[in-house]
Parts: structure tokens; sequence; C-alpha cells
């Protein structure tokens, strides 16, 4: 089942509760999340004729530019794609608060190649997966990342694979995988998943323009 959660939510329980969507603070339960914007301020302002007397005064009425609706900013989608439960809580705990590229994040969470593969599909604008080499099988993680590339042509969307085994050489995986990044879990700390994030994720690339 498919879970999403804010990074400027910090508490969260990715797999035992329902899925829970967060848009500008506000929790909902309804798939299509909904938009809040500012109403409309308007203020009164006083105008002295230049005709009459100072007694006489002229009341007006005028919206208030600066109150009007603000553009959202749309988040980066990151698929949290790992068998493991603890390291869904403590990736969304690392990354709690945070924010690349002045936006925010926005989890989403998978605990099988399979169903990473289908939250992707059913997420078109999912702008980063953090990916399990080793999953179902040893080679789950890798065999998914052709999947993307190659059977689902989503060459734009960022993948960096994680494992927690030794035995994969990062350059051997770089030169024969399409994806952004690779990490050894237990050498990966908080300000270096940052750093990766920063690194990975293009400011000049909207995320609701990743599919082709």
């Amino acid at each position: 089942m498919e879970t999403r959660h804010s990074s400027k939510q910090p508490g969260w329980n990715s797999h035992k509760s329902r899925p829970m969507y967060f848009k500008q603070g506000v929790m909902s339960s309804d798939k299509r999340a909904r938009l809040y914007t500012s109403a409309d301020i308007c203020e009164e302002n006083i105008l002295l004729s230049d005709e009459d007397s100072e007694d006489n005064i002229v009341f007006l009425t005028e919206t208030d530019e600066g109150g009007s609706a603000k553009s959202t900013i749309s988040p980066w989608k990151i698929l949290i794609a790992d068998d493991d439960s603890n390291v869904h809580d403590t990736t969304v705990l690392a990354l709690s608060g945070v924010e690349i590229h002045g936006k925010p994040l926005e989890f989403l969470h998978a605990f099988s190649a399979r169903e990473a593969q289908q939250v992707a599909e059913n997420n078109p604008d999912t702008s980063l997966i953090l990916l399990d080499v080793v999953m179902e099988t040893v080679d789950a993680g890798l065999k998914l990342v052709n999947i993307l590339r190659d059977d689902l042509s989503r060459k734009n969307l960022r993948i960096v694979l994680r494992t927690g085994q030794p035995g994969y050489a990062k350059e051997n995986i770089m030169g024969s995988y399409a994806i952004d990044g690779y990490a050894t879990k237990s050498k990966l700390t908080r300000s270096i998943l940052i750093s990766m994030l920063n690194e990975v994720l293009d400011s000049d690339v909207d995320s609701d323009t990743l599919p082709n």
C-alpha cells in the first residue's frame, strides 16, 4: 500500500497506519490534496479631497495585491524503496524539516521492488527514488533500475542506490547502471544524505516536468 509523508511533519508511522497526505501543513485522508489559498485582503484607504475642506473624507476600498493567493511550491517527491521499515523511519527522521533548493520534501514508501514500481507508475511526478539493492532478491533493486529506465522510460527520475552489502563496488555499479548516486547504508550519515540530495536534485528542473 502506497504511503506518503511530508518533511514538514516530523512524526509518522510508515507501514502501520493508513496513508496520510500533507499539503501546506494540513493533513487530509483525501487522495486528492486540497489546496488552501489565502483570501484577498481588503483595506480601507482614507484620502482627502483636494477641492473640498479637510472635513470632506472619502473612503476607498481596494484589493491589496499582496493578499492575493500565493502560488504553492511543489515538493520534491521522494520514494523510499526498502524492505526494512527501520530504514524508512530513520530516513524520514533525518530529513524532517529539510528543504532542498527551497522546496520541501514529500515521501512515498514501498517495501519491495514490485511495490516501488507500482508507486513510481502511479506517481509520475516522483523526483527521486532512494532504492535498496537487496529486497525480494539480492539484485531486485538493480533490476528495477533497468525497468524504470528502459521499460517505463523514466529517464529523468533520479535514482540513488543504497545497499547494506559491502560486496557491491561503487565503480562497477555506477558504470553498469543508469543511476545518479550510490551509498553504503553503514556510511550514510544525515549530512551526507542531505548533501547527496542537494547534488542529485536539480533545482532548475521542476518536479512536475520530470516524466517524458
